[in-house]
């Protein structure tokens, strides 16, 4: 295996190219979108009992999750870089950096809770108003926003958005960091064609048939029952 490498491939996503960069948050939005679809079929099959796919998409993907954690990213970074990192290497005794650390945090989590709740409300009503599908509804709940917002799930958004931002995108940014440039970009370049293309199919099939195409994950749900 050749260990060897340029000038842009070197360990520390920091250190990286611009463009490797960019294959690097390419897949990273693409795990993310993975691994929301994931979470939330899981929670509603415990919770209903039932296969539920909310998604729009027909792949197994949310990408309301990957690119608000890159919307996040770009804003706020991650809890370890940008001003947090700065903040919490300020401190010279350990009481002033745990203290640090934890306002840090808190308004980390603050912030992502926000970023996702406008994110998650001009989605949903954009969908609604313009092709009268709800990809998602609160309106059980007694805190929402016109059903598109709730103060609880925006809460747990900030909470989620703070630990995969720290314990999972970061490690991950440097994880994938040290793989080269020849796995990287074809793989970056496939999972963005497959999730733009399936978005591009899914609009224009809602545009013209004014519903949903139906996911992968129903159709073989629906065939073995």
């Amino acid at each position: 295996m050749d260990i060897t490498r340029t000038k842009s491939e070197k360990a520390e996503y920091s250190e990286q190219s611009t463009l490797r960069k960019i294959f690097i948050l390419t897949i990273l939005t693409a795990l993310f979108s993975f691994a929301g679809w994931v979470c939330e079929t899981v929670m509603f099959l415990f919770a209903r009992g039932e296969f539920c796919d909310r998604g729009l998409l027909t792949l197994p993907f949310c990408p309301l999750y990957g690119l608000g954690m890159l919307g996040v990213y770009f804003v706020l970074r991650t809890p370890q870089t940008g001003l947090w990192g700065k903040i919490c290497a300020r401190p010279q005794s350990k009481a002033g950096k745990i203290a640090a650390i934890v306002i840090c945090l808190i308004a980390y989590a603050t912030l992502a809770a926000l970023l996702a709740s406008v994110a998650e409300y001009f989605t949903g009503l954009f969908f609604d108003r313009r092709f009268g599908v709800r990809l998602w509804s609160y309106r059980r709940y007694d805190d929402t926003i016109n059903g598109y917002v709730s103060l609880r799930y925006s809460l747990l958004w900030g909470i989620l958005a703070v630990s995969a931002m720290g314990l999972v995108w970061h490690p991950m940014q440097n994880v994938l960091a040290k793989v080269r440039t020849a796995v990287l970009a074809p793989l970056s370049i496939a999972l963005f064609v497959l999730i733009a293309g399936d978005f591009i199919f899914n609009m224009i099939y809602l545009h013209v048939r004014g519903k949903r195409f139906g996911s992968l994950g129903e159709m073989l749900f629906r065939k073995k029952h």
